[in-house]
């Protein structure tokens, strides 16, 4: 049974776009005592806005290792860390150490290196991978990597079409009812999303780079 408040007021930003994607993978609050753990969620996530609520949760989905819920604070810091990348930063110096760059700063260096690739990246559906590759190794893939990144993605995205067709039919096989598709608010549906919002979202941040550059470009020229 999840852990989630089940009152939703159609203006709770939290309820609606952090609670929501997390109850889909965590089950159990830290601590016993559910209430006050989401009240001091609540409370400290107040501030931040739609879209970096959900980046946020997205972030702490597929960084799971369990179903307890994260602590409050790990909540606050992912949140932090979305709010940080949607809105931009300056770049950074590139000898950043063993930390992955932002993905701003991995999207950036991308379209400045090969505009092209990051496109086709989005277009075929594997710019997470590559956006993730740049944030780890600080530079574009060479072509055998590429390939490696493109089958890892195609293999992710067959594993789970494949959750969410066993999880489909084990619920055409628990109900009469004709079911097209999973619940929207069915964990392994909750999991697909997190995945698709994540591409939707790096697609969208690519793109916007893409034309920054070309009209810095055009400047200089």
């Amino acid at each position: 049974m999840s852990a989630v408040p089940r009152a939703k007021p159609p203006n709770d930003l939290i309820a609606l776009h952090f609670l929501s994607t997390m109850g889909g993978t965590f089950k159990k609050v830290p601590g016993s005592n559910e209430e006050a753990y989401f009240t001091s969620l609540r409370e400290k996530l107040s501030g931040f806005s739609e879209d970096v609520l959900k980046a946020g949760a997205d972030a702490l989905v597929l960084a799971a290792k369990s179903t307890v819920w994260p602590f409050v604070g790990e909540c606050v810091k992912a949140c932090t860390e979305a709010q940080r990348q949607l809105e931009g930063t300056p770049e950074p110096c590139l000898q950043v150490g063993g930390y992955p760059w932002p993905e701003q700063v991995a999207i950036k260096v991308m379209v400045g290196a090969d505009a092209d690739t990051a496109l086709s990246a989005c277009l075929a559906g594997w710019q997470a991978d590559l956006v993730d590759f740049v944030r780890r190794e600080k530079r574009m893939p060479d072509m055998a990597e590429t390939e490696t990144l493109v089958v890892a993605t195609m293999e992710r995205n067959r594993r789970v079409a494949g959750q969410v067709q066993t999880a489909l039919d084990v619920l055409r096989g628990e109900t009469t009812r004709e079911l097209a598709a999973l619940p929207p608010n069915h964990p392994i549906q909750l999991m697909a999303d997190t995945f698709e919002r994540r591409r939707e979202r790096l697609a969208g941040r690519i793109a916007k780079e893409v034309l920054r550059h070309g009209e810095m470009q055009d400047v200089e020229l």
